[in-house]
Formats: C-alpha cells, structure tokens, sequence
C-alpha cells in the first residue's frame, strides 16, 4: 500500500518506476477457459457522482473532459440506475450480479461467503487481477480474491495510474490478461475546499489540486435542492470534487495507453450511486438512483447511446459475454451484449431499486420502481418518528434547509420531508424533476399506480425480498415493523463535511491506509446483530 506521504515526499514517481518493473517472467501460462477471449478488462468507478456532472450527460460546464472523450468512443447507457443508492451494496450488486438481498444481507454488509463475482471468476480462469481503493466495499475475500490490491481513500489524482502501470507489468509477467477495477474516491465527502477536504487532501497541494477551481456563482442548483448561498457554496466544492475525479480517471486512460494494452482492452466507466445530497443518495429518488455508464471494447463498431431502462447487475454479465465466458445461472442481471449486436431485445418496463441498511448499521429500508417518466417510492422506515441519518445530511446543505425553514414554511415542509420521508410517494419525473409533489392519491394516475405496484410485488416475490410483507402491509394501510439492531449515529462517519471528524454518534473512521483485514474487522464490529461476519 503506497502512503500518502510518499506521493507528497516526492518518492511517487520513483515508487511507481519500481512498481511496473515486471516480475520474473512464469514459464507455465494460465490456461484460460477454451471459449475465453484474452481480452483485458479495466473497470473505473467514482464515488457518489450525479447524473448531471458529466458532459455527454448534458453538463455545459466542461466538468469531465476527460469522460466526455471516453463517451465519444463508447456505448453510453443513459438510463442504467443502480441497484442500490449507496456504496458497498450498489459495488457488490454489479460485481456479483445480484441485487442486494440476493447476494448478502443487503446492507453495509459482505456479501454471503462464495458468492461469485466478476472478480473471483476472471481470477480463477486465470486474468490477473487487481483493484485499487474501496476494498473494503466488495466482501468477502473469498469472492473477492484480488491477486493484487491498494487499499485507501486519498484522492491523489495518480495514484490508481500507477496501479495500472504496476498491475499491467505483473499481469505480462505471467502471461495473463488482466482485470483491473480503479475506484476514484471523488466526488465522496468531504468535498474539495471545505474543511474536512482541505485537511484530507493535504490542503489541495500537488496532485490534489485542480486547475479551474470553480465558485457559487457558476453552478447550477438541481431541481430537488433550494437556491441558498450554502447550497452553493457546497454545490462548487462537489463540482470542484467533479472536477479532480475527471483528472483521476484520465490518468488512468493515458496508464492504460502507455502499456500498449489499450487496443486489447474492455473499458467500462460507472458511479455507484448519485450525489451525496438530501433527496438523492441512500434514498429512492432519480438523483440518487441513476448512474449512466459506459462501454468501450475493441471491435465494437460504432459507438451508440442506448436509452432504454437498464441496472449496473447488467454490467457483470455483460463483460462476461464479452470474454467468451460462462454467465453464472440464477443472476439478476441481463447481458446488454444482445442489444449492442443490434439484436432485437425487449426493453425493460420498470427498474427496481433498493436500500436497505446504510453505513451506520442503521435500517432504512426503501423500495423504488421507476420508468422513464414515473417513479412508485415505498419509504418503508418512514414512520413520522424516525429521522433520516446518512452523510447527505452533515454538510451545509441540509443544515441551510432548515435554517431557511424558520422563516419559510414551504422550505421547512421540504426539510421535514427530507428528515422524516415519506411512506408511500409517487411522481411524474417529466412534469415535476425535482419530484416535489406527490401524485399518489391522484385519481388520473390510479391505474398506472396500481399496475406498478403489482410489478413491484412480484419482482419481490421473485427475489424474495426480506421486506415484502412491509410493503403489503403499506398497501393494506398497516404500519410497517423495522427493528433497528445496529449501532446509532447521525451519519455515516466518514467523508462528512462537518466540522467535527466524524457525526455525532458515529465511530472515527478507519484510517485510509488501513490494511484492509483491519478496516473490516472495524466494520464488523458496528454490524447490525446477526449480519453475516466473514
């Protein structure tokens, strides 16, 4: 693991020099399965990135050129949503395949022991593989057996290029192919220029400093979100954490275009998840749900922009097709192979997503079923009581809501509906982006409503959804029973923008080199009572 003092010591170059110097060379080769292709695979994530930051997405700002030049040479799925609106689960679901319940717990939790992943099969077919930072959002080891790993949370903007150049080198060593998964930290709390990200990125110094430090008067304030001077200000350092992920992930392409491997090799680019804001992440609206993504492999032909409903569960089985490889049965997730072939394929009607525990060890179980236009929200831990308590909500922004409320009775209905949520909403996306007004006792949409509930229930019939007798005790008028049993806290500990280190109540965050073993037995500990443990 490459400290961040080094990088700062001015050692970086000379360790990543040492680090792409090929092992000696094996005189046995893996012997890869007889269908496979010997293509490369490089998987790049960010972390908590809105639909509207990237420029092929619409963004006029000039945020992401470096994705945008990407986009230009891959398939772009505009309308792929997540499995989940939060970390570990939503990496775990597109590795593996499955959503969340059907893969582990369905929380801030490993997945069950063996499950398969895109990981473990490439590896024991003989890719080489590696992955750099969030090792500790795809669990357990044994469906996650890296043959090389980074761990940590810095947002050096070179520190995964080096892990290319490195794994590259040792996956030529011994005669494999290789499967690389790169997880930029960016655009996570804390945010680039405020406190938390001042002291976390060494005070935006060398590698962590962008070029074009963005202000509030130049963003724009997302539809769901109120037009206050915190909130802008908090929208520029997100913009701003936009900003230097972009730069990351160029590096990161030019690692890959210095190896010569780039003409062999699967590129795919997604976000686990939307922004890190109150009406999106770890809830089931759009800004929370939506990851676009995108897809470039050698042969593909034309790029193209597909429109049509899709999940990140597809991704494990998609890359899968594109080797040659098996596609493990029973996995949630549909190839988009057929698609991209121009093959005629049935769209999907609804996309469901999910949550369920959140960093925490707290419950707040939520339900969505969404189309291109409307969007069924069953908000299962929403009982007039209970309060909200994820990292979206210890910045400045939710903190301004309710300053705002005192005086303004329509901003205090929005932050109360932010802290309290709703038990059972629906919206028209078209007519109303924001999803500010709930049409679900609306008689001209009683129908549509009625239909996507009953496809709601039975896709949780299919996956044998923990929380399907809640969401029909929903629909019969009944109170739902959500038995908290992990620890409490007011946040998700770490990455928050507020002043203090970690949320009232939350535990200090593991170090960011932390080896990874001892940042998971940290995690267990705060696991609710009966969750899986590796």
């Amino acid at each position: 693991m490459m400290r961040k003092r080094e990088f700062l010591g001015g050692t970086f170059l000379a360790a990543a020099a040492a680090a792409v110097m090929p092992a000696k060379a094996s005189t046995a080769k893996p012997a890869l399965p007889a269908s496979a292709k010997r293509m490369n695979v490089l998987i790049i994530t960010v972390d908590d990135m809105d639909v509207s930051m990237p420029g092929y997405m619409g963004n006029t700002h000039g945020l992401t050129p470096n994705l945008d030049a990407l986009a230009k040479r891959a398939h772009i799925f505009a309308n792929c949503r997540g499995a989940a609106p939060i970390c570990m689960p939503s990496r775990e679901a597109f590795m593996s395949g499955l959503v969340p319940h059907r893969n582990g717990p369905g929380g801030f939790d490993p997945m069950y022991e063996g499950t398969p992943s895109l990981c473990s099969i490439l590896t024991q077919a003989g890719w080489y593989s590696a992955a750099s930072h969030k090792l500790e959002h795809m669990q357990p080891r044994s469906s996650f057996p890296w043959d090389d790993m980074i761990g940590g949370s810095d947002r050096n903007v070179l520190s995964h290029a080096a892990e290319v150049h490195r794994a590259v080198g040792n996956a030529k060593a011994k005669g494999a192919p290789f499967f690389i998964n790169c997880n930029v930290n960016d655009p996570h709390r804390p945010f680039y220029g405020s406190p938390g990200g001042l002291k976390k990125d060494n005070n935006n110094q060398g590698p962590f400093k962008i070029p074009r430090e963005l202000g509030p008067a130049d963003v724009e304030v997302p539809p769901f979100l109120e037009d206050l001077p915190e909130i802008r200000t908090e929208l520029s350092q997100y913009w701003n954490s936009v900003q230097r992920a972009d730069i990351a992930i160029g590096q990161i392409l030019k690692a890959l275009r210095e190896t010569g491997e780039e003409a062999n090799t699967i590129v795919l680019f997604c976000n686990d998840h939307g922004m890190p804001f109150p009406f999106s992440k770890a809830t089931g609206y759009e800004h929370g749900t939506r990851v676009p993504a995108l897809l470039h492999y050698p042969g593909m032909g034309k790029p193209q922009r597909f429109e049509n409903l899709c999940c990140n569960v597809d991704i494990m089985p998609t890359i899968l097709e594109l080797l040659g490889m098996p596609v493990p049965r029973g996995i949630d997730g549909k190839s988009w192979l057929p698609r991209m072939r121009g093959e005629k394929v049935a769209d999907p009607e609804f996309v469901v997503t999910y949550v369920n525990g959140v960093s925490n060890g707290l419950l707040f179980p939520v339900r969505t079923i969404q189309d291109h236009r409307y969007a069924l929200i069953y908000q299962i831990w929403s009982d007039g009581e209970r309060k909200l308590a994820v990292d979206s909500l210890t910045g400045l922004t939710f903190k301004a809501l309710v300053r705002a409320g005192e005086s303004d009775p329509r901003i205090a209905e929005r932050a109360r509906q932010c802290h309290f949520g709703i038990p059972i909403s629906f919206y028209d996306k078209q007519a109303d982006p924001g999803q500010r007004v709930n049409l679900i006792d609306a008689p001209e949409h009683a129908a549509r409503i009625a239909h996507m509930r009953d496809a709601l229930l039975a896709e949780m019939v299919r996956t044998k959804d923990p929380q399907l007798d809640n969401v029909r005790t929903m629909i019969a008028g009944g109170k739902p029973v959500v038995v908290q049993t992990g620890r409490k806290g007011a946040g998700e500990g770490e990455g928050s923008d507020a002043p203090s280190a970690a949320a009232p109540g939350a535990e200090p965050a593991p170090a960011a080199d932390a080896p990874p073993e001892g940042r998971r037995r940290r995690r267990r500990g705060r696991r609710a009572a009966g969750a899986l443990a590796e």
